[in-house]
């Protein structure tokens, strides 16, 4: 690359951007502030957005912006929502890496933003990017309300920060409130997915929006990372409810958690079955007992066991070397066999953490404990990772 503002990110990417700053008049040539800022993105985007970092000339106009955007992975994955040769509009674009997965499914793309610097820069990073999003300044909503095309698809993600900066998880509280906006959204286009914050409550959710014909939970690094609703001008009675994470994909109605017959364990059998974390946060605990013919260790405890392996289990799987009742005895034995190990407490009387302060084992090694409840008794669950 010739461009010698890209060949400095470039030979200073390891170099700390503040001793870079206070150094800046060795290179009159160059803004170093920006290119500090940008060295310092780099760094974030490196594992989150991948493609992106492959692009050094890219901008991050804020650290804020890059914070709350979509990693690469969950951008990607809403890509699967966009009917082929579509015409998409996301009225929240923020630093546009969903605007820009989006495009890659879209015949035409509209980007909306109020923040000047944001928009300049994501017409920067589109050009770069190789991506036709049309970039428009301003009130997305106000922009759609001029618009006389219609959208196959609109997105947006409702800004979850009060003036305090606090994270908020109601979305009736977040910037535009959903419930107030989403007729005229439908109006515009048959099918509305928005992003919502990954600790709101699912079930009020669904109750609140009765358009939702989807709702997916997807999860990242073991993290719930997105809740995506797909809404729809027909309400729907039994919305399509999809748990993902990596290439696992659970889906299920609510109507068949409710009525699946779920079996309870009587004992710890050979395996031990964690589900993954947004299965936990999808509430799909009746079915996983019915579906995989695992037995649930407690109506709270969800947990599963058998005596033989599951194929596809949706989540972690560990092999019981042995089930200890919870006691002081219990606790001098661990700390007797293991100088480290991996420790989890689910329905049970304290947290992981205060479970490892109790006992002072550190973390690691090749053993699973787990602390919990079968039924009503409280049990440790020793396993082999």
């Amino acid at each position: 690359m010739d461009d010698p503002f890209i060949q400095f990110i470039l030979a200073h990417g390891d170099d700390d951007p503040d001793r870079l700053l206070l150094s800046a008049d060795r290179w009159p040539d160059i803004d170093v502030r920006r290119a500090a800022r940008i060295i310092a993105a780099r760094r974030k985007v490196r594992e989150k957005m991948p493609t992106w970092y492959a692009h050094p000339g890219l901008d991050y106009p804020s650290s804020l912006s890059l914070e709350q955007c979509s990693s690469e992975e969950t951008a990607r994955y809403k890509q699967a929502f966009v009917p082929a040769g579509a015409r998409i509009a996301d009225l929240t674009g923020g630093l546009g890496v969903d605007s820009w997965a989006l495009s890659q499914q879209a015949s035409e793309a509209d980007y909306c933003e109020r923040n000047p610097e944001l928009c300049a820069a994501a017409r920067h990073n589109f050009a770069l990017l190789g991506v036709p999003v049309s970039v428009h300044e301003g009130d997305g909503l106000a922009w759609l309300a001029c618009e006389q095309k219609g959208f196959d698809l609109i997105y947006l993600d409702p800004a979850r920060r009060g003036k305090a900066a606090q994270r908020i998880y109601d979305m009736t509280q977040c910037e535009p409130n959903l419930l107030e906006i989403k007729d005229m959204l439908l109006q515009h286009a048959p099918r509305v997915l928005v992003k919502v914050s990954p600790m709101a409550d699912i079930s009020r959710t669904l109750e609140q929006l009765p358009e939702i014909h989807e709702l997916h939970i997807v999860a990242a690094g073991g993290e719930v990372k997105e809740l995506l609703l797909l809404l729809e001008r027909t309400p729907s009675a039994n919305p399509l409810v999809v748990a993902a994470e990596g290439a696992m994909r659970f889906s299920f109605h609510p109507e068949d958690e409710r009525a699946a017959e779920v079996c309870f364990a009587e004992r710890i059998g050979k395996y031990l079955f964690q589900p993954a974390r947004s299965l936990r946060k999808a509430g799909a605990f009746r079915l996983l007992s019915q579906r995989f013919g695992v037995a649930k260790l407690a109506p709270s405890t969800h947990l599963y066991t058998a005596d033989a392996p599951v194929d596809g289990f949706p989540g972690k799987t560990f092999r019981v070397e042995e089930v200890l009742p919870w006691s002081s005895a219990a606790q001098r034995e661990l700390r007797r066999r293991f100088a480290r190990v991996e420790l989890t407490a689910l329905n049970f009387p304290m947290t992981t953490d205060a479970l490892r302060l109790r006992l002072g084992i550190p973390g690691g090694g090749d053993h699973h404990v787990t602390a919990t409840m079968l039924n009503s008794e409280k049990i440790l669950i020793i396993c082999k990772i």
